[in-house]
C-alpha cells in the first residue's frame, strides 16, 4: 500500500517520523484537543510523542499498512493526525476513525478534505469495508459538521456513552457507508 496520500498542494498523509516529536508536543497540549479526544493525555509530553511515533511505526511494520496517519504540511511538518482503529480487522466490514488538527490550521477545510480522502482511500483499499463510524462528543458540533461535509450521516445519540475525567459524556454516532 502507499505510504503517502496527497490531500492538497501542501498537505499529505504519511507515517509519523521521529522528527515529528516537537510538533506533536506543541499541538497536543491544546486543551481543546484534549477535551475532544479520548486517548490523548494531558499534559502531552515528549515521552508520549516518542511512544506514539514508535507504536505507529511498529504497527506499520507488523501490519504492512499505515492505520495511524500524520497530517503533514510541506512547510510546517505534522499539524494533525487521523487514524482507523481496525475494529473488525483489515478484512472486516466495519471500522472507526478519529482525528485531531492543530489550532492554527482549523477552519480552513483541511480536516474535511482529510476525512473525505482517507475514507475514499480506505474503501478503495479494503474491499470488505462497508461502514466507517465516528463518535463525536455532543458538545463538539464542529467535528460533527466536518464529518457531515465528508459524507457521514448522523445515525444516533448515545447518552452517557463515554467517560472522560470521571464525567459521563453523550456522543453523536456518525457513519459513512460504501456507495
Amino acid at each position: 500500500m502507499e505510504e503517502k496520500i496527497n490531500i492538497r498542494k501542501h498537505i499529505s498523509l504519511t507515517l509519523l517520523e521521529p522528527g515529528d516529536k516537537s510538533n506533536l508536543v506543541h499541538y497536543l497540549n491544546d486543551p481543546v484537543i484534549y477535551r475532544n479526544t479520548l486517548r490523548i493525555p494531558s499534559p502531552y509530553t515528549e515521552t508520549d510523542a516518542e511512544n506514539w511515533i514508535s507504536d505507529a511505526r511498529k504497527a506499520y511494520e507488523n501490519q504492512g499498512f499505515i492505520s495511524n496517519w500524520a497530517i503533514r504540511h510541506a512547510e510546517h511538518g505534522v499539524i494533525g493526525g487521523i487514524g482507523a482503529f481496525l475494529r473488525t480487522g483489515q478484512e472486516g466490514h466495519l471500522d472507526e476513525i478519529g482525528y485531531w488538527l492543530g489550532e492554527p490550521f482549523r477552519g480552513q477545510g483541511i480536516m474535511t478534505e482529510v476525512v473525505r480522502v482517507l475514507c475514499d482511500w480506505l474503501f478503495e483499499s479494503r474491499p470488505a469495508l462497508v461502514r466507517l463510524e465516528a463518535k463525536v462528543h455532543s458538545y463538539n458540533p464542529a467535528s460533527a459538521r466536518v464529518l457531515e461535509k465528508a459524507g457521514f450521516e448522523r445515525e444516533g445519540f448515545a447518552r452517557k456513552h463515554t467517560i472522560k475525567n470521571g464525567e459521563l459524556i453523550d456522543v453523536i454516532l456518525m457513519a459513512r457507508i460504501r456507495e
